[in-house]
């Protein structure tokens, strides 16, 4: 598996569908194929897509959304397919208000400029939000126990899900190049030049704005600044990437030996 249409799975309504493995990994080895997915939301999923994402062996679905968008656009295999789900704690789930990148949108200009260094800010803070901490530990936990397939998501499938991946492939030993390479794959697997237009408009009626194509360019695509504010972050408020998996996440040597020893051959 190496070039981007063998890694991406086409389905109707469910964007930026994609194995993460098959990358080379430490010593020679790879990742498994067939065990790692990621996607955007499934709210539009068809019945034919629901079949398809049934027959991949997926035993959890990772769903790193804030509870008020999975309210607005609950998951299309619900009652459907039996995946085990990891998302926020049960005790969060009837919190009302609004995800944070939602909240941030009402008081900004929209402008390209403001929207790229939103991006870059959010990327540094992503990693210590007590949710996504909460969800990562039992990600990585589940890869660390079970034999089958995981899929994680979020709305775009980019910038959460991106995170995450990046921090699988970081565990498993893919080269930093590589996983930057799979990590930018949703600028082309997120089919954003079709998508954007109906993205703006829905944009512009939520806020009451109107956004240049520009900036809704910086919101709907991944760089690789975006990317390298996260690691930055790690280093500076954990030290290193390994020392933010293991204090922050619990993916001590002994978890990432299991997860190496189920997903490496």
């Amino acid at each position: 598996m190496t070039t981007l249409w063998e890694r991406v799975l086409k389905l109707d309504a469910v964007h930026n569908f994609r194995d993460y493995g098959g990358w080379r990994a430490a010593d020679g080895a790879r990742v498994a194929t067939g065990r790692l997915f990621r996607s955007a939301h499934h709210a539009h999923a068809t019945e034919g897509d629901v079949e398809r994402i049934g027959r991949l062996g997926i035993l959890t679905v990772t769903d790193l959304r804030h509870p008020e968008e999975q309210r607005e656009e609950p998951s299309a295999w619900i009652g459907k397919l039996a995946f085990g789900v990891i998302e926020e704690p049960e005790e969060d789930q009837g919190v009302k208000g609004e995800a944070p990148h939602i909240a941030a949108f009402r008081n900004s200009d929209f402008s390209p400029q403001s929207m790229r260094a939103f991006m870059i800010t959010h990327y540094g803070e992503m990693p210590y939000d007590p949710r996504h901490v909460a969800m990562f530990r039992r990600y990585f936990d589940a890869l660390a126990s079970q034999d089958g397939g995981i899929l994680i998501h979020c709305a775009a499938g980019k910038d959460r899900t991106g995170i995450l991946a990046a921090l699988t492939h970081h565990v498993l030993g893919v080269h930093s190049d590589d996983a930057l390479e799979d990590y930018l794959l949703s600028n082309e697997a997120g089919n954003i030049a079709k998508r954007l237009p109906r993205l703006r408009r829905n944009m512009e009626k939520r806020y009451n704005r109107v956004i240049a194509e520009e900036a809704m360019h910086a919101l709907l695509t991944v760089e690789e600044a975006y990317i390298a504010r996260c690691w930055a972050a790690l280093g500076e408020k954990s030290g290193s990437v390994d020392a933010y998996l293991t204090d922050m996440l619990g993916v001590d040597e002994g978890k990432r030996r299991l997860i190496r020893e189920k997903l490496l051959s």
